[in-house]
Parts: structure tokens; sequence; C-alpha cells
């Protein structure tokens, strides 16, 4: 009787854990909404002439994208890799913005972007990114993630963020997701979708083990042949000199954004273990140690997981992708939009302080980077290491990924 009583109030207490989570998370949404809104009214009142605080350009991340296919299409992509020649070339077609940040996108970005560019840019922020929301919410589907799961992860902070901006974190993400499930039973299609990461490289990082780990060969054929046609369109349609910029004053660009110090910008919104101990005052080379063992432990981790056959693939999927956050330098929290859907996926009956802190860290990605501007302390990775024990732990009984993998991908 005692312990009944004993578990009926640990019961809700875990429940009384979880409420002030969903009360935040609903905070974000109404929040979310409200920015809408105000982006709406901005237009309406000053069209593209407004600023906002949140991002230098009207439409934050997607103006960049909107810009590079432009720019691409009247033969100046190599100028996106030389930050004052793009500033200026930016700053001639949209005079309202008050900044760029450096383009640090691989070419194979830039047949996407030129499609992008053909739609107006108020158009395309709201168009394509329904359009890249349906790409990832089918992508997770056809993972066998649940409705309710997709549904929850799709309204978490992180993935509203990245629409907010409009990025392609979420899309990016459902296709490391997709791309995984499917690498057992459908290898060619595996390799395929997984190629399609080389827009954004941090996210295919732990790729090669994969494919290494197991053997995986027509997985590794599939993704070459693609990544070779996308590198052969990015060079016919932006020329090498796009490439030999990106590998020169572009590599130079991309080092200076991550190494600069840390302080309330970009940096407090990132995700990495070298922005982390850079925020706790360290200097460049303790940073890069603790980012270079932990990318160590992240390879050794994967390799375990692929070297051998699954008894639990969702898993297996879901603690990769955890992996990937951790194994680079430089990613931001929109690129935990999909591990918004993963935990929702990872809820278990029978387990209510576990899917308490599920709860915590799927609202955290909301407020870790005012924390990180408050405090000057980044605590990002963390949480995604708190997910990955969690992950790591019994695997119970799942409440969103009814199905398994194989039989779905």
């Amino acid at each position: 009787m005692i312990l009944g009583h004993r578990a009926a109030f640990s019961r809700w207490a875990a429940w009384g854990a979880t409420a002030p989570a969903v009360y935040f998370g609903l905070r974000q949404i109404h929040e979310s909404v409200l920015g809408q809104i105000d982006l709406i009214d901005l237009l309406r009142q000053h069209g593209l002439m407004f600023g906002r605080p949140a991002c230098t350009t009207g439409y934050c991340d997607y103006t960049m994208f909107w810009l590079a296919g432009l720019l691409t299409r009247h033969g100046q992509a190599a100028l996106l890799y030389d930050h004052a020649r793009y500033t200026a070339a930016a700053a001639a077609v949209l005079p309202y913005a008050s900044g760029y940040w450096p383009f640090v996108y691989p070419p194979v970005i830039l047949l996407p972007a030129t499609v992008i560019s053909f739609a107006p840019l108020i158009a395309g922020y709201y168009g394509i990114g329904a359009l890249f929301l349906a790409l990832s919410v089918w992508l997770l589907r056809r993972s066998g993630i649940g409705w309710w799961c997709i549904a929850v992860g799709v309204l978490s902070p992180a993935a509203l963020w990245n629409v907010y901006l409009g990025q392609l974190g979420l899309l990016c993400g459902s296709l490391l997701v997709a791309g995984l499930s499917a690498v057992e039973s459908r290898p060619k299609r595996a390799g395929a979708m997984l190629a399609m990461l080389c827009i954004k490289p941090p996210y295919a990082l732990l790729l090669p083990v994969v494919v290494l780990a197991g053997r995986r060969w027509r997985v590794m054929m599939a993704a070459a042949a693609v990544v070779t046609v996308l590198v052969i369109v990015s060079l016919l349609g932006a020329g090498a000199a796009a490439w030999a910029a990106y590998l020169g004053p572009g590599r130079a660009a991309m080092r200076g954004l991550l190494e600069q110090n840390f302080g309330p910008g970009y940096e407090a919104g990132g995700t990495s273990v070298f922005w982390m101990v850079r925020s706790l005052g360290a200097p460049l080379a303790p940073a890069f140690a603790a980012q270079a063992a932990m990318s160590a432990a992240a390879v050794l981790a994967c390799w375990r997981l692929w070297a051998r056959p699954a008894a639990d693939p969702a898993r297996r999927v879901t603690l990769t992708v955890l992996l990937t956050l951790l194994a680079g330098p430089y990613g931001f929290t929109y690129d935990l939009s999909v591990v918004s859907v993963l935990l929702a996926a990872q809820a278990r009956r029978g387990a209510p302080w576990r899917n308490a802190a599920l709860a915590w860290l799927w609202v955290a990605p909301g407020y870790v980077q005012r924390c990180s501007e408050h405090f000057g302390v980044l605590i990002t990775p963390l949480l995604i290491l708190t997910a990955l024990v969690l992950t790591a732990g019994p695997p119970g009984a799942p409440l969103g990924w009814r199905r398994t993998i194989d039989a779905t991908a």
C-alpha cells in the first residue's frame, strides 16, 4: 500500500516537474507567432526598409541564401567568399540591411540558392519555408516517426527559431535521420539522401564512420555519385572561381568566425564544446584540445554503434545525430530542430521522471542563448550530453517511434 502511494506521488511529482517546461514551451510558441506578426507589420509600414535587433537583414539567414542565388545568377558567385566585395554587392541589392555575415557555405548550395532567388524575397521566405517544412515532415514520416512526435518537434523552440531565421537546420536534420534510417534496408537511397548534406558539411561529419564501421560500400558509392554530380553542377553554374574562393578567403572567413573572442553575439547561440570552453575564458589551444577530445570520443562511439547490427535501430539513429552535434566546433541552436523531434520520440511508458527531463531538454534551446548572453557561459553542449545519456539508457517501451526503421525506410 505504502509503495503504491509512493509510486503515485512520484508520478504526480514528475508531472509537476514537466508542467513548467510545457508552460515555457507554450510561451515560446506564443513569442514566435508574435514575431511573425511583427514581421508582417514592419513590412506593411516600411516595405523592406525595416530593421530588427535579431537580424541585420530583413529576413535573417534566408536573405543570405536568396542573395547568394541572385549573385550566382549574375555570374558573381566568387565574390560571395570575399566579405568586403560581398557586402558591397549585397548592399547594392538590399540597401536597407545594416550588415552581412560572411558567406561560409560550400558552392554546392548555390544550385538550390539559385532556385530560391527566382521567387521574390518575401514570397520566398514564406513559400520556400513552408516547402522545406513539408519536406522535413515527409522525411521524418518516412523514418517511421509518429505524427505527434513530429508535431511536438516542429513546435519546439529550436525548430521555431529555425523557421524564423529561414535556416536549413530542420531540413538537413531530417535528411540525416532519414538517411541513417535507410542505411541497412535501402543503401542507395540512404547514400543519395546523406550526400545532400554536403550543402551543410557539419551534418555529415560522422557519415564516413557510419560507412566504414559496417563496410557499407553501396551507401558510399551512391553518396559519392550524388556528391560528384552536385560538385559538377556547381562548377558549371558557379564556376571554378567560386570553389577557389571558398577554399581560399572563404576558409579564412570561417576560421575568423570560429576563433573570435566569445561574446554576446552569434556564439551565444552555439552548440559546440569549443565555444563552451571559450565562454569560460580559455584561449584557443585548450578550446581546440577539448573539442578534439570530444570529436575523438564521438568518432569512437559512432564506430561502436555502427560496427554491428543494432538491437534498437531508432535509438542508434538518435545517438548518431546527437554525436554529430558534438563532433564539430561549429553549430547553432537551430541545428537542434530535429533533436526536438527525436526527444519526443524517446518518451517512454512508465518513465515519468525521464520524460520530464526530456521535456526540459526540449524547451531549453529557447533560453540557452539568453543564459549565455546574461551569464557569459554556454551550456548547450551539456544539454546535448544529457540527451545522449538519456537516450543511451534502458530502451523501455517507446511512445513515439512506433514502427521499426528497417520496415519503413
